[in-house]
């Protein structure tokens, strides 16, 4: 259900919204956002050759900046979703 949402809503709902705002600069636009895509998606494949045992993005964290780190952010997620409802 929430791939299908986001799916949805990032595919084609806020398509057709950007490219109203955009014009003529769709395709460059396209174009730039894949781009970052590639150089963001090849970051992380770089981090899993860096840890192979390691799985997620909750253990390369737990690698960088230990054990509380991982707990405090989730508290924070936690936090800030009680507050916005």
């Amino acid at each position: 259900m929430g791939t299908g949402v986001m799916i949805g809503a990032g595919i084609f709902a806020l398509t057709g919204q950007f490219a109203e705002q955009v014009g003529g600069l769709f395709p460059l636009a396209f174009v730039a956002a894949a781009i970052v895509s590639g150089f963001s998606s090849y970051s992380y494949v770089k981090l899993m050759h860096a840890y192979p045992p390691d799985g997620g993005v909750a253990m390369f964290l737990m690698k960088a900046y230990g054990n509380g780190t991982v707990t405090a952010g989730m508290a924070l997620l936690m936090y800030f979703s009680m507050v916005i409802d």
